[in-house]
């Protein structure tokens, strides 16, 4: 075995343009979820079911959609803003703008979370719910398990998620260029 081959268990230090560039994916990567999870919040909220909408052949009916209740409003609250705090964010280049994510998405994650246990796992419920749009109604069901509640719930934990990695890749970008 040759002298300058590497053992694959040593972990090589990465360069300061991969991390550079998987920084910009990141940040990339929680705009566009935030997005995603915007859009489609105001797509439930406009037209409703979209499987059934597709089913039916016309996936921007005129019919209306669900009318969020009270704890999809808070939801919508924690998310939408992430979506100019993110875009804003890629315009300036700020590599920092995770400080202002995570006080967003972790909230959002255990609203989400707690959204769906009214849904599915019963929890009790402290909440001005009405009896004509309850918390725990289930306008969606995909698969049995899918609800409007899991994919706010999937959307914060991926924005989460990647703001976390950001923040390590970050700072690890900031250890290799003082080494430089």
């Amino acid at each position: 075995m040759s002298q300058t081959a590497t053992h694959p268990a040593v972990p090589q230090e990465e360069k300061p343009q991969t991390l550079t560039e998987r920084l910009n994916l990141l940040n990339y990567g929680i705009f566009l979820q935030a997005l995603v999870a915007t859009m489609g919040s105001l797509y439930f909220s406009t037209f409703g079911d979209p499987l059934r909408n597709l089913q039916d052949g016309r996936l921007f009916p005129s019919l209306g959609g669900f009318e969020p209740c009270e704890l999809c409003w808070f939801g919508r609250i924690l998310m939408y803003p992430l979506v100019f705090v993110s875009g804003v964010a890629l315009l300036k280049e700020d590599k920092g703008f995770t400080d202002y994510v995570l006080p967003l998405s972790v909230p959002g994650m255990v609203l989400a979370f707690y959204h769906y246990g009214l849904q599915k796992l019963d929890f009790p419920n402290p909440f001005r719910c009405t009896a004509a749009n309850p918390c725990s109604a289930l306008q969606v069901n995909y698969f049995g398990f899918i609800t409007i509640p899991f994919l706010e719930l999937v959307a914060f934990c991926v924005i989460t998620a990647l703001a976390v990695w950001q923040i390590k890749t970050r700072r690890k970008l900031a250890k290799v260029s003082d080494k430089e």
